[in-house]
């Protein structure tokens, strides 16, 4: 009877019945796993869809995207007291034509203003420096979630 012989090294159980080393295996190996390593690259770094539903995300803090009536509510809700943006029609008010309206005939009725990015510099920078309070947020979404979006009635200070 043979006896088999179990080697508890990989140096010796790499080597097979004549002796011979299996490098030729190994590298063979170490071309698959270099080539799945750049396929994975290559997927993660070129494709990012995921299906016909794929939509591009949309930036949380996107101010410049908000319509003129969301900004001038955000400068009423947190008193920035920051004059209302400047819509083309006031765009219009202000050049030649526009000079021999009443607007610029009574300055008084002028409220000027500032263009829409510039409210919505103010109004993200505001943003960003409000303190976050976890427990109120956390109590506001809470009940908005169980009352239908009505607003909290309980303030904590």
């Amino acid at each position: 009877m043979a006896r088999h012989k179990e080697s508890a090294s990989e140096s010796e159980s790499a080597r097979g019945s004549s002796g011979v080393t299996t490098a030729i295996k190994g590298g063979a190996r170490a071309k698959t796993q270099a080539a799945l390593a750049a396929q994975q690259q290559y997927l993660t770094k070129h494709i990012n869809s995921n299906g016909p539903h794929d939509q591009p995300k949309v930036a949380p803090l996107d101010f410049d995207h908000l319509s003129d009536d969301q900004l001038a509510t955000y400068n009423e809700r947190y008193q920035l007291g920051l004059p209302p943006a400047v819509s083309v029609s006031e765009d219009v008010l202000s050049s030649e034509i526009g000079k021999k309206t009443q607007y610029k005939r009574h300055p008084s009725r002028w409220s000027g203003g500032i263009s829409k990015p510039e409210l919505a510099a103010h109004c993200k920078n505001h943003f960003n420096q409000l303190p976050v309070k976890e427990n109120e947020i956390i109590t506001s979404f809470l009940y908005k979630v169980k009352h239908q979006d009505q607003d909290f009635k309980l303030t904590f200070k």
